[in-house]
């Protein structure tokens, strides 16, 4: 990370309670299985910091350590240009493409499903499972990271405005790590950047149900 400038972390678990705690920083921030927590901090110069999962955790419980690299901002652009590889977001792309969700989300008069460019951040309108489309039922919700990630395993549960309930639900399908890298992906997409379709990915070995609630 680089010296001087705020950084968030958006964080989750696969499977149990964990921590993340950096002593120097004084920042500790459970991490939940399911959901998305955040902690920021600003380190205000370079260096090298432990790191811990300050919750026991189960085996291994020990081994659960890292470190925090700061380094000055020319440094860290050096770094990225040379040495960073395989960001979040462009590997979410080859998650996007691997299970086909261009044939829906395509951003064209033809989609079957929302625009996903500049969605995050975003206020959403949307109904519940059971109510009719008309406008006085829409509710509203702001797309962040939890948003987006239950849209993805619970499609049924928030119906965006002018659209069906016609999403698969992906529990099963796609692993945590997978949703990550497609949340980081949604992130960043801007607009004319719905990737095309291409048939170089292998598709999912199964059909998820059309059975959102279920």
């Amino acid at each position: 990370m680089p010296a001087g400038q705020p950084f968030k972390l958006i964080m989750t678990s696969e499977d149990v309670i964990h921590s993340f705690f950096v002593p120097d920083f004084r920042v500790h921030m459970d991490v939940l299985p399911g959901r998305y927590t955040s902690v920021w901090f600003q380190a205000i110069r370079p260096g090298t910091h432990h790191l811990f999962c300050s919750q026991y955790c189960g085996t291994n419980h020990s081994g659960m350590i890292g470190r925090v690299v700061v380094l000055e901002p020319a440094e860290y652009q050096k770094w990225l240009q040379l040495h960073a590889e395989g960001s979040l977001a462009l590997e979410g792309r080859k998650v996007f493409l691997k299970y086909r969700c261009l044939s829906c989300h395509s951003a064209d008069q033809d989609a079957r499903a929302p625009a996903l460019e500049e969605l995050y951040g975003k206020v959403v309108h949307y109904r519940l499972a059971g109510e009719t489309s008309r406008t006085q039922n829409w509710r509203t919700i702001l797309a962040d990271e939890n948003y987006l990630r239950e849209s993805i395993l619970y499609p049924g549960a928030k119906i965006v405005a002018g659209y069906d309930d016609l999403m698969p639900n992906y529990r099963g399908q796609v692993n945590e790590e997978d949703i990550v890298k497609l949340i980081a992906f949604i992130k960043g997409m801007g607009r004319g950047q719905t990737p095309r379709r291409v048939e170089e990915y292998p598709p999912p070995i199964t059909t998820p149900p059309i059975n959102p609630q279920k």
